[in-house]
């Protein structure tokens, strides 16, 4: 009886010191992402009466699909990546260009890879975790609509660069067995283009900063 209680006791310390041991993470989930976007009006080469001021715009909140990808260094640090299915922006003109609405669409494809520490004992369900990192934001399929076109005086070839910035985050893991989890987090990132739109000879030019605020809401699997 005895040797069957202490083979008994080792089997459940050995299912408990292997539980949620599995090194790599993989996730999908959606995306919120709210903009806060920041401009200075726009700067032209022609003449003033082209671009009456103020003239500047604003940038639309967006939601897409997320994927991801954990790999755990140890039992507190791990690699996080995260990206999405490009979301499209709606982008309103501002002052002058209020009137017009939607002036342009344009979107964007923006993987982030953090560093994530993560609070408690490995073999906890709940565990809070922050994170810092990397972003990297790249737009394309950037067009303007006729009414950016009424606007401006015609047909409108648009411009972003790309951003990086720095990244961070916060969240909660639940393993709900030793597979499966849910994880949900608060994002922000350092995210700033330049803008270039040229309509015939004409060049206006702003910078944008989004200060974007995204939430993700994942289902992970590991392994």
């Amino acid at each position: 009886m005895k040797k069957t209680k202490m083979i008994a006791a080792l089997a459940l310390a050995l299912s408990a010191s292997s539980a949620f041991a599995y090194d790599n993470t993989v996730k999908a989930g959606v995306i919120g992402l709210w903009i806060h976007s920041d401009s200075p009006d726009f700067t032209s080469n022609g003449p003033a009466y082209l671009t009456p001021q103020p003239a500047g715009l604003t940038v639309g909140d967006g939601k897409t699909l997320m994927f991801g990808f954990t790999r755990k260094l140890n039992d507190h640090f791990d690699l996080d990546f995260t990206a999405g299915l490009p979301p499209e922006h709606k982008v309103y003109g501002r002052g002058t260009m209020g009137p017009y609405g939607v002036i342009a669409k344009v979107k964007q494809r923006a993987p982030t890879l953090f560093v994530n520490y993560n609070f408690g004992a490995p073999s906890e369900k709940i565990r809070p975790f922050v994170g810092l990192g990397l972003n990297y934001t790249q737009f394309f399929d950037a067009t303007t609509t006729p009414s950016n076109d009424i606007a401006t005086g015609g047909p409108t070839k648009l411009s972003l660069k790309e951003s990086f910035g720095l990244a961070g985050q916060v969240g909660i893991k639940y393993q709900f067995d030793d597979r499966w989890s849910v994880t949900g987090a608060i994002v922000a990132a350092k995210v700033k283009t330049d803008l270039t739109a040229i309509t015939g000879s004409i060049e206006r030019k702003t910078t944008i900063d989004f200060r974007p605020v995204v939430v993700t809401l994942g289902v992970g699997y590991s392994f």
